[in-house]
């Protein structure tokens, strides 16, 4: 998986071998000349399509936008579906979500054709050309829909894409890969609040500190991640677990000092279960670090993002309401999860 892209904005595949990414390797992939490419397409299903996007994981990067627009908007549960900037927001999100995911199997086709040969590119099934196209036209619909919206939400639209490109590009094979994934996942939720009124009611210190500790647990989840589909050191799954407790142990904090008073004993229950809940899975993979093992608990550390958002939305704003739309956004990404897997 990867997490984001964009996670791999979410977290997708971080694979350390520059070697392969970086030289010439005797992998045979598909010649990219217009007849082929047009017999390599014709084998792609929607399904396909869909597998190269990683679809479950959007649902993680909806749940971003609609925590960064509730924490910075006050409106009624009925209200929130007649605001069109914030249904820009989530077209905006989807975008650039799922074209960094796309993007980023385009710049790791050698690699996934030594390390996951099944992915839609490396078994020919849909031609790296094809897969650029469409992972650009993605941003585009991505950077328009921010622009509709505003020149705040384009700019942190703008940022997103360049976070995005360095990554997939540069960045995924170095040791600072895990600091560009949770950039990627701060400017996401920082998307969602941009349709705030001012610039300056976006960059607050409450979203801020927000969308910071979604960084870090992002981070943790990219060092866990790291070799998932190799072998992983217990090293790296103890410091990524550690980076992602801290993610978790800075929302406590921002509940405590900023939290509606009803919510913030609840909230701060809520995230130590959910942190043990990580923890007591997360060690379980330490004591066998199996690929197969590391991929479905990567799975589950993306799910919990929505998780995250949500506690954040009751514990900031005390609307029940609001926090119960966030977490329901599980039962599509767990069902669709089944058929296409999140990493």
């Amino acid at each position: 998986m990867s997490i984001l892209s964009f996670d791999r904005f979410g977290v997708a595949a971080n694979r350390t071998v520059p070697n392969i990414r970086n030289q010439s390797t005797s992998v045979n992939l598909p010649n990219m000349t217009m007849t082929s490419t047009q017999t390599i397409a014709s084998k792609a299903t929607p399904l396909t399509w869909l597998r190269l996007m990683r679809i479950p994981t959007v649902f993680t990067a909806f749940s971003n936008i609609l925590c960064g627009y509730l924490i910075t908007h006050k409106l009624l549960p009925a209200e929130l579906l007649q605001q069109t900037e914030l249904w820009l927001l989530l077209f905006s999100s989807a975008g650039l979500y799922l074209g960094g995911m796309v993007l980023n199997d385009v710049f790791d086709a050698a690699l996934d054709a030594v390390e996951r040969p099944e992915r839609p590119i490396p078994s020919g099934r849909i031609s790296r050309t094809a897969a650029a196209i469409f992972g650009a036209l993605l941003l585009m619909v991505g950077v328009g829909c921010a622009a509709a919206v505003g020149t705040g939400s384009l700019l942190t639209a703008g940022l997103i894409v360049a976070a995005v490109l360095l990554y997939d590009g540069y960045l995924k094979s170095t040791v600072v890969a895990p600091l560009g994934m949770g950039t990627c996942r701060f400017l996401n939720l920082m998307l969602g609040a941009s349709a705030a009124t001012t610039m300056t009611s976006v960059w607050q210190t409450t979203p801020m500190t927000v969308a910071a500790a979604l960084g870090i647990y992002i981070i943790g989840v990219t060092v866990f991640a790291r070799n998932e589909a190799g072998k992983s050191s217990s090293r790296g799954l103890l410091t990524g677990i550690g980076i992602m407790l801290c993610g978790i142990g800075l929302d406590a904090w921002l509940v405590k000092g900023s939290g509606v008073e009803k919510a913030i004993a609840g909230s701060q229950m809520a995230l130590l279960i959910l942190g043990l809940n990580i923890l007591m899975r997360a060690a379980i993979v330490v004591g066998n670090p199996q690929p197969v093992r590391i991929q479905r608990t990567v799975g589950l550390m993306l799910l919990c993002i929505i998780f995250l958002d949500a506690l954040m939305v009751f514990s900031l704003t005390g609307e029940v309401k609001h926090a119960v739309l966030v977490i329901m956004l599980i039962a599509p990404a767990s069902l669709v999860r089944r058929f296409i897997p999140m990493s």
